[in-house]
């Protein structure tokens, strides 16, 4: 009888080299696929070599264009237009789960497994993402809009999984990546701040301009609006008090900056939605990732969500929104301006 056969996204990191070794030990036939981001011979390199010693196959799916078509061309404009993008989140949905699980099912894999923290949870509605048990290192947020007819074709095994459990299976079955660093940038930017990047593929988003205090009086000036973000302290004049990043207006290239009690909203608009609980409901809530989860009610309507935080957070228009039941992601979507605090 021929084994199932199991796609695993490589990437030459650990996360990913152990939960296609995971799958391997569960008795499926992997095969090692690495998606071709554009970011170097390196990155290639790397994974086929984590692939040789786990003994499996490797492949390259080519997602140059693609790559930047959802990912690296809407993350300059967001930032040139003043808005705070998430590239991770157009990332999963388009190209690491949205490509390549279709390719995975096209090639009549079973499933496509990948090393993402998160995990996989029945529910009414049919499998959904939830967090990882290890919460400090949950990838679920970036994972919201995945459509939830890949998700029945996906497998998370480290979302079972502690970071710390991780290394000590990887080092315990000789993985050679096993104890190398976990890498905090975005992938692309490849040692460049956000900033520096869009600067260096659309000057014209980095003219200097005032930066102006909640009350319309001009207190410094500004780099350029793509190197600021909503609750940014970083880079603004001192004061009688730390200044942070209200808002960001482009159409007089002006940063806004105020008390952090003048950056907090109570109320928060998201559009662009994908939801799959109820119209009414109450959820938690993350607007940023890696920020503190908070409380709120949310009511969907004519293709927004409008949420009700029960404590004020900083929100920048551009990032995103999630919303939790419990550990079930329920949905989400990207926070517009119009939001009264």
């Amino acid at each position: 009888m021929s084994r199932v056969q199991v796609w695993a996204a490589i990437s030459g990191g650990v996360d990913s080299a152990l939960a296609a070794a995971l799958a391997a030990d569960a008795g499926a036939e992997v095969v090692g696929v690495t998606l071709d981001l554009g970011l170097g011979d390196d990155v290639l390199g790397a994974a086929a070599a984590v692939a040789t010693s786990l003994g499996i196959e490797h492949r390259v799916v080519d997602a140059r264009v693609a790559f930047e078509e959802w990912v690296i061309e809407p993350f300059v404009r967001a930032y040139a237009g003043g808005r705070t993008p998430n590239p991770c989140v157009a990332c999963n949905e388009h190209i690491k789960l949205g490509m390549l699980a279709e390719a995975a099912r096209t090639a009549g894999a079973e499933r496509l497994v990948t090393g993402h923290y998160a995990r996989i949870m029945d529910t009414s509605r049919g499998p959904r993402i939830a967090r990882a048990v290890d919460l400090v290192k949950d990838q679920s947020y970036f994972l919201y809009r995945v459509d939830p007819d890949l998700v029945r074709y996906i497998d998370f095994p480290l979302g079972r999984l502690t970071k710390a459990e991780v290394r000590l299976l990887a080092v315990a079955r000789g993985i050679p990546v096993a104890e190398h660093p976990d890498s905090q940038d975005v992938c692309f930017l490849a040692g460049m701040n956000s900033g520096a990047y869009v600067c260096s593929r659309m000057p014209g988003a980095c003219v200097p301009g005032p930066i102006l205090d909640v009350g319309g009086r001009e207190i410094g000036e500004h780099r350029g609006l793509c190197h600021y973000t909503v609750g940014q302290r970083k880079g603004l004049p001192g004061g009688q008090g730390p200044y942070f990043v209200t808002a960001l207006d482009p159409e007089r290239n002006a940063v806004i900056a105020g008390t952090r009690a003048e950056c907090e909203v109570a109320r928060v608009v998201a559009r662009d939605v994908v939801w799959s609980g109820a119209d009414i409901q109450e959820v938690a809530v993350c607007v940023r990732a890696r920020s503190t989860v908070v409380s709120a009610a949310v009511v969907r309507s004519d293709e927004r969500l409008e949420i009700t935080l029960e404590h004020p957070v900083c929100a920048a228009p551009g990032q995103s929104v999630v919303c939790y039941k419990g550990d079930v992601l329920v949905g989400g979507g990207t926070i517009v301006r119009e939001y009264m605090g």
